[in-house]
């Protein structure tokens, strides 16, 4: 089954105009870029290749860095045109982005009510580990998956730290799917993730495209990271 949507994510870029390229050979049909880059001319470029622009972050968990967060993505809704935006609230020990902690209810919900008001016809995610609250209890789900329209586990089976799981792409896949359900993610709207690409090979991700057929879901998401990818996994993506 041939892919609906293909979502290109990338962490950072040395040059945008190698990244279009990139996304266009590969036959993407979105691009999720990560709000410390220049959206605002990223969205321009890529509208004009009728590929929609996804901003995407972990965001502080402190108060006034979080909310200026927001504020910068409903200025892009409103102003610039981006499509959409998936919050990464993950666990990190003593960082000021560490949503891994009692207490943050209120403000994610903040966070997540300043985007929808801004765009309310647009598409929202959130994305994480794919063992979410089996991995971090403390995160406050609900309260970024309430506005969400999409959940994205991140089930990747290998990173530049080595086999995350079994290493087995299907077997990530539909455990991510099995434990952000029991979260509180509406099945309907989960949508694995696959990567990082720069850690894969072309067999691998072939598995987890089998897997999203498998389950008869037809958008798939390839992370990028920052490390060189390998042709043949570039190759892969481009015929998925």
């Amino acid at each position: 089954m041939a892919a609906k949507s293909k979502v290109l994510w990338v962490v950072n870029y040395d040059r945008l105009d190698d990244f279009y390229a990139k996304a266009i050979d590969v036959g993407a049909t979105a691009v999720a870029i990560r709000s410390d880059n220049n959206l605002a001319t990223a969205i321009a470029k890529f509208h004009g290749a009728g590929l929609k622009v996804y901003g995407w972050r972990w965001p502080s968990s402190q108060t006034d860095a979080c909310m200026k967060e927001a504020a910068k993505i409903a200025d892009l809704f409103g102003n610039y045109g981006l499509d959409g935006y998936f919050v990464d609230p993950e666990g990190a020990p003593g960082k000021p982005y560490d949503w891994d902690r009692p207490g943050l209810a209120g403000l994610a919900a903040d966070f997540m009510n300043t985007l929808r008001a801004a765009g309310p016809d647009l598409r929202l995610g959130v994305t994480s580990h794919y063992l979410a609250k089996f991995c971090f209890p403390n995160i406050p789900w609900s309260a970024f998956f309430e506005r969400a329209d999409v959940y994205l586990p991140q089930s990747y089976w290998r990173s530049t730290e080595g086999i995350i799981g079994h290493g087995d792409p299907a077997d990530n896949y539909n455990v991510g799917i099995d434990r952000w359900k029991k979260t509180g993610a509406a099945v309907a709207k989960i949508v694995p993730m696959g990567g990082e690409l720069g850690s894969t090979t072309a067999k691998d991700l072939n598995a987890y495209v089998a897997a999203a057929n498998a389950q008869s879901i037809g958008e798939l998401h390839f992370y990028a990271s920052e490390s060189a990818v390998k042709q043949t996994v570039w190759d892969a993506v481009k015929s998925a």
